[in-house]
């Protein structure tokens, strides 16, 4: 016959199993969780990367503007001078 210590221990064996597949299942969520996270920062780390990359050639070509402008506004300068020095000597002779 089955005696009540045996159905203690068959629903201690049962509860047992239950518990440990929860455990497995709650272990496995977690897993997929981290799994989420870590390729999300990937992608985000991808896209700093893309974001700086492509500030860097901003600043680059900003860099590169700004040295042919200096020049160009240097030799703009220059020409309003060599401009303005020949209408001084004209008005000079002409006196």
């Amino acid at each position: 016959m089955i005696e009540a210590k045996d159905i203690l221990y068959i629903v201690l064996a049962f509860s047992v199993l239950w518990f440990t597949a929860f455990v497995c299942w709650l272990i496995w969520q977690v897993a997929m969780i981290l799994k989420n996270v870590n390729d999300t920062l990937s992608e985000a780390r991808e896209k700093m990367a893309k974001i700086d990359a492509t500030l860097a050639a901003i600043r680059d070509k900003f860099e590169h503007a700004s040295t042919s402008l200096s020049l160009l506004v240097e030799g703009g300068k220059r020409v309003i001078d060599y401009v303005v020095e020949r209408k001084k000597e004209k008005r000079e002779k002409g006196e």
